[in-house]
């Protein structure tokens, strides 16, 4: 007998998902995830959800951009201050379409800027400006603190080191 992971839907409220294990009698086919595979999929997502929300309202009431903006500020500053948009979208997790258009309010806003490839002159570069990283400092602001805030208690536990390999995370863990 195996465990699977279903899920029971309030009715009055859709949005108050309760999951349970049932029991089964067929086995668990081999690709797909187990029980604690999913728990653990299932809570990465709702501590990454809640952490984001919690820390975009703060930065909104701070009157600071989305924690969007933040993402690529830093990635950028943090490649040296400027990246071809291609490398760009593997650093962060937004849809090259997404990117796109984040980049284009970016540069209007004039926290970046895009310049010309120096070893491709049909390629651009986003580069962030001055403003750029005085914007992405005072975001971090509220940001560090609320994340280590978040994060910390979750942090304690060594098996999160597994997850970092996994995510190729490692390298750069620490660096703000």
């Amino acid at each position: 007998m195996n465990f699977h992971l279903v899920c029971r839907c309030d009715i009055r409220n859709s949005f108050s998902a309760k999951h349970a294990y049932v029991m089964t009698d067929q086995p668990r086919p081999k690709d797909t995830p187990t029980p604690e595979e999913t728990r653990i999929w299932v809570a990465m997502n709702r501590l990454t959800r809640r952490i984001q929300a919690e820390i975009s309202a703060e930065l909104k009431a701070a009157g600071l951009p989305p924690l969007k903006w933040y993402d690529v500020l830093w990635s950028i500053e943090r490649r040296g201050g400027a990246l071809r948009p291609n490398d760009l979208e593997a650093d962060v997790v937004f849809e090259q379409s997404s990117l796109s258009h984040l980049s284009k309010r970016l540069i209007a806003e004039g926290l970046l800027e895009a310049v010309s490839c120096e070893t491709d002159r049909r390629g651009k570069v986003l580069q962030i400006t001055p403003k750029g990283r005085d914007i992405r400092a005072k975001m971090w602001g509220i940001y560090g603190p609320r994340l280590h805030e978040m994060m910390a208690p979750i942090a304690k536990d060594p098996g999160w080191e597994g997850l970092l390999r996994a995510a190729d995370l490692a390298d750069w863990q620490g660096k703000t």
